[in-house]
């Protein structure tokens, strides 16, 4: 089955760089890093994630976590007791729609254009239910690629201050991918954002170290819900995100991974050249128009080709849509004709 679905890039470079990491550590560190981490992070871990994240590590707290779905998780059952509803783009991340649909909350659809959320709607969105939290994907959006811009950054953070207790939870799984992003919530205004920072894309899925970000006076006590529910971080996984940061090796890494996104997109269009779609030239994801979904996702399946249907991520009838991924198979030898196959069938 080539798999069109997921999305995580991942490049030689990777392992090389992890198995360099291990052979020099001492049999002791070794030994050390093999059990749970029974500290916080240390003070020169905080300082590489503040630089790495551009925050101030002093004024926000910093809630280790192996994953962002368990990051998403956390904030969903933390807040679930304080507020019913979640201001929400008419298209989403599938995992966060199952965490707040789980946790019990009401998603609100707030009307959006090619950036994303429309500030003058967000705040008729938070007036009328009283969302205290608003979730975002600023950069590359997943599915639809959209950039907010910095000035509708600074709008919606504008209207997200008009409401006490409201909070932006950012989630900015393909920022690395942007050579340039605009400043992200966690910048531009941490007293109201919930920053959630996974290390699973920028690195790879087998680094299982993740953080979110946020004002010191929430999420208190959510360490031990993490801990009950994935048994909590790795020390190996977290002291190498740590290592990886500190030597600008995500830098590197993202670099090459968008020259590989950059030449699966000339690819991509050898096929879809004369169709419509929505991308970005550092994306691996590409969300395109599909009059019927679910039918072209079913007969790819049967030809061994994975992809998504919009309606994984449509939170409104406007569904006719399918993503196709190709951040775990930008290099594989079959994808010329399976792209081929996709374009057919759109």
């Amino acid at each position: 089955m080539l798999n069109l679905s997921l999305n995580y890039p991942s490049v030689p470079k990777e392992m090389e760089i992890f198995r360099d990491y291990c052979n020099q550590l001492s049999p002791q560190e070794q030994f050390t890093l093999l059990h749970p981490p029974y500290e916080p992070l240390d003070e020169f871990g905080l300082s590489t994630l503040g630089k790495h994240l551009r925050y101030d590590p002093a004024a926000m707290a910093t809630t280790p976590v192996p994953s962002a779905n368990s990051g998403l998780f956390t904030i969903a059952k933390w807040h679930r007791p304080l507020t019913q509803h979640v201001a929400i783009e008419p298209f989403t991340f599938p995992g966060w729609r199952m965490v707040a649909e789980d946790a019990g909350f009401n998603l609100q659809v707030v009307e959006s254009d090619e950036e994303g959320m429309l500030p003058e709607k967000l705040a008729e969105c938070l007036e009328h239910f009283g969302c205290k939290l608003i979730y975002l994907q600023p950069t590359l959006h997943n599915p639809t690629n959209a950039v907010m811009s910095l000035e509708r950054r600074m709008a919606i953070a504008s209207v997200v201050r008009a409401f006490p207790e409201t909070y932006i939870i950012e989630d900015d799984a393909y920022r690395f991918l942007h050579a340039d992003p605009p400043p992200s919530f966690l910048e531009l205004a941490p007293d109201i954002t919930l920053h959630v920072y996974s290390l699973s894309k920028p690195f790879n899925p087998l680094l299982r170290s993740g953080y979110i970000i946020h004002p010191p006076q929430l999420l208190k006590g959510a360490s031990n819900h993490i801990k009950m529910t994935c048994s909590g971080t790795s020390t190996l996984f977290t002291q190498f995100g740590i290592y990886l940061m500190a030597n600008g090796m995500l830098h590197v890494l993202a670099e090459q991974k968008r020259e590989a996104a950059a030449a699966a997109r000339l690819l991509m269009e050898n096929y879809f050249s004369a169709k419509d779609y929505r991308s970005h030239p550092n994306s691996f994801h590409y969300w395109i128009p599909c009059s019927a979904p679910e039918k072209a996702a079913a007969a790819m399946q049967r030809h061994q080709i994975d992809i998504s249907s919009g309606k994984m991520f449509s939170l409104t009838p406007d569904d006719q849509y399918i993503r196709v991924a190709l951040g775990g198979a930008y290099d594989a030898p079959n994808l010329p004709e399976a792209l081929r196959a996709i374009a057919e069938l759109t």
